[in-house]
C-alpha cells in the first residue's frame, strides 16, 4: 500500500524546485548557450530530461524568452527577463516577507540588512496591483530589538549559500577566538548557514579535522569556492547537532550528554520559565508564586551554559551535575579575583 508523502517533506521538494528553475533560467541568461546536459552538469542532483522539463516551464508557464540554437546545441534568451510575468504573492505572503526583512532590523546599515531590504521592496514592487500593502502601517505596528549582534557581509553570505546548495568544497582563513590574532587555513565541506544567538555561522564538515565544525563569519577571510564537490553523510542530522549543546555550542553525535538541573529565584525565575532555551529543557516550578523553579536540560556540552549560569548571579543555583558545579566555582573565583585587581 502506498503512503502519501509527509506534508513538510512536500514542502521541502517544492522549495527545491523553485530554487532549480530560477537556477536554470540564470545559467541560461549568463550567455553561454548551454546544452540540457550542462545546466545539470552545474545543478547537482538532476538529468538532462527534467532540466528540459523546467525550460518547458518556463516557456510555457512563465513566458520566458528562451530559444534553442540548434547549431551550438544550446539554449539563450531572444528577449528581456523584464517580460516575465509578476509574482503572484499573498497578502499574508507580503506581510510574512515583511516579518522576516523585520528580524534583520538589528543589522541596520550593514551591507545584508541593505540587501535583504532592497530584495523584499523588488519582490513587492513585482506583485499584482490587486494585494495593496500600506508598508508604513506595518512599519509602526512591528519592530525587533536584539544587542551584540553581528553583521555578516553580503558577499560572503551569498557565496557561502551557493556553496552549500551546490555541494561545493571552500577554503579560508579562520581566526579563532583563542588564535592570538593568528589565522588558519580550513578546507571545508558546507552544510548549512545559520543565525545563531545574533551571530552568523558556517557548519561545515573540516577535512583536516574529520568532524563537523562551527565557523563564525566574521572571522573568516580570504573566502574561496572550488569546483571540488562532495557528498552530503545522509547519517547526519543538522537539527540535532544545532540542539545537542546550549547556546551556539554544537557537538558530534558521540559526544558525553549531561543532565543539567538549575534553581533559579526571584526574578531569575521569571525569566527562565517565560522562554525556550533548548529543546530538551523542563521547567518545573517550585513555589506557587513562580518565585523558584528548576531548569533541567540534557546538553552535551558545560561551556555556554556556564556562563549562562553566571548571568543570573546570586539568583542561580547548580544542583547537578558536578562538572557544572565545578566549572561555575572556578569561573566566579576568576571574576572575583580580577575584580580585586582592578581595586
Amino acid at each position: 500500500m502506498k503512503t502519501k508523502p509527509k506534508q513538510g517533506a512536500r514542502a521541502g521538494v517544492r522549495r527545491n524546485v523553485e530554487w532549480r528553475v530560477s537556477r536554470v533560467l540564470s545559467i541560461i541568461a549568463s550567455g553561454k548557450c548551454p546544452s540540457c546536459q550542462e545546466i545539470a552538469d552545474e545543478i547537482e542532483g538532476v538529468s538532462a530530461k527534467t532540466i528540459m522539463r523546467d525550460i518547458a516551464h518556463l516557456q510555457t508557464t512563465r513566458n520566458a524568452p528562451i530559444e534553442y540554437d540548434a547549431v551550438r546545441h544550446g539554449y539563450f534568451l531572444n528577449g528581456p527577463l523584464s517580460d516575465l510575468p509578476p509574482i503572484q504573492l499573498t497578502r499574508g505572503e507580503l506581510v510574512a516577507l515583511f516579518v522576516a526583512q523585520k528580524a534583520l532590523e538589528p543589522l541596520r546599515g550593514t551591507p545584508l540588512q541593505k540587501v535583504v531590504k532592497e530584495s523584499v521592496n523588488k519582490i513587492a514592487a513585482a506583485c499584482p496591483e490587486s494585494v495593496t500593502m500600506h508598508w508604513e502601517d506595518l512599519d509602526a505596528a512591528y519592530s525587533v530589538k536584539a544587542t551584540g549582534v553581528l553583521a555578516a557581509d553580503a558577499s560572503l553570505f551569498a557565496r557561502l549559500l551557493d556553496a552549500v546548495m551546490n555541494k561545493r568544497e571552500v577554503t579560508f582563513s579562520y581566526q579563532k577566538l583563542d588564535g592570538k590574532g593568528r589565522s588558519e587555513e580550513r578546507r571545508v565541506q558546507p552544510y548549512h548557514v545559520g543565525q545563531l544567538q545574533n551571530g552568523w555561522y558556517l557548519i561545515a564538515h573540516d577535512l583536516a579535522r574529520k568532524e563537523m565544525r562551527k565557523f563564525a563569519l566574521q572571522r573568516m577571510s580570504g573566502l574561496e569556492v572550488l569546483k571540488v564537490r562532495f557528498k552530503r553523510d545522509p547519517s547526519f542530522n543538522m537539527r540535532e547537532y544545532l540542539s545537542s549543546g546550549f547556546g551556539v555550542w554544537s557537538y558530534v553525535a558521540n559526544t558525553r550528554r549531561y543532565e543539567v538541573r538549575i534553581r533559579f529565584t526571584g526574578w531569575a525565575a521569571r525569566v527562565v520559565a517565560e522562554r525556550l532555551w533548548h529543546p530538551s529543557q523542563v521547567i518545573t516550578p517550585l513555589k506557587e508564586d513562580d518565585s523558584e523553579v528548576e531548569f533541567r536540560a540534557e546538553l552535551a556540552g558545560l561551556e555556554e551554559i556556564t556562563r549562562w549560569v553566571l548571568s543570573h548571579g546570586r539568583q542561580a543555583r547548580v544542583i547537578g551535575p558536578e562538572e557544572l558545579k565545578q566549572r561555575v566555582r572556578e569561573e566566579a573565583a576568576l571574576v572575583l579575583e580580577a575584580a580585586e585587581r582592578q581595586e
